[in-house]
């Protein structure tokens, strides 16, 4: 039997769980109201003291909370908005928790205007620094999101440009992040420099295709023909220039 001093231990330890849920499930005072019922959402900066030392339990425990809250409003046909900020709770307390990474990114739309999953996406790339396809979804986006952050992209997916567990596709997409993070007139410059690198003969269409990219241009075979004179030196680069240049669809935007 547990003698009176272990049960005012367990009795002391829950009164301190049920003093920090109150204030760790208190609303911070920067969110917006809570609409959906039956819906806890914790202050991120408190979900380590409401843990009491239990980091991976609570982790899962926020995370089926938030999973349960999702699915509910789902069925109802309506909309959770707090799934990312209780995924950040979850990998706060456990940041290998690795499912809430990839479950946000996997619904979150790529131009979705809140960005209340950037901080989560952040955490992700930097403690999965291996993981491609986590690196890939988070670069697409920082890209596609309201920052429309090129270069942050790029960052993310430099790493993987030699790495060949990487499909050959996703090896080169840093080179279009940083492309589009480049004024148009230098990333242009940067394209025609890279199509008459003997390296890059194999791959005149891609180079074609990221310059369509940077233009906002659908005439893609007219952009490979002029690349490819420029690699053939059928045509001067600055005349190339000047052409490429021409075909930009909207100008003054990048």
């Amino acid at each position: 039997m547990l003698s009176l001093k272990k049960y005012a231990m367990l009795f002391s330890a829950a009164v301190v769980a049920s003093f920090l849920a109150f204030f760790g499930f208190s609303k911070s005072p920067d969110m917006p109201e809570i609409k959906e019922a039956g819906a806890f959402v914790p202050q991120a900066e408190a979900v380590k003291w409401m843990s009491l030392g239990h980091n991976s339990t609570a982790a899962s425990l926020f995370w089926i909370s938030g999973i349960i809250a999702y699915s509910e409003t789902m069925f109802d046909g309506k909309s959770f908005k707090w799934l990312s900020h209780l995924a950040d709770a979850s990998t706060r307390l456990d940041s290998l928790f690795k499912t809430p990474y990839t479950f946000v990114v996997a619904i979150t739309a790529n131009n979705e205007p809140d960005t209340t999953d950037f901080i989560l996406l952040r955490r992700g790339v930097k403690t999965f620094p291996d993981d491609w396809r986590l690196a890939v979804s988070a670069a697409l986006r920082f890209a596609n999101g309201p920052s429309k952050d090129f270069a942050y992209a790029a960052e993310i997916m430099k790493p993987f440009e030699n790495d060949t567990a990487a499909p050959p596709h996703i090896q080169g997409i840093s080179r279009t992040f940083e492309l589009r993070s480049m004024p148009l007139e230098a990333a242009i410059a940067q394209i025609l420099d890279d199509c008459m690198n003997p390296n890059y003969r194999a791959f005149q269409r891609g180079l074609a295709i990221k310059a369509a990219r940077v233009l906002n241009s659908t005439e893609i075979d007219e952009i490979e023909n002029i690349l490819s004179s420029v690699a053939k030196q059928n045509i001067e680069p600055h005349i190339a220039f000047i052409q490429l240049m021409q075909m930009n669809s909207t100008p003054n935007t990048l």
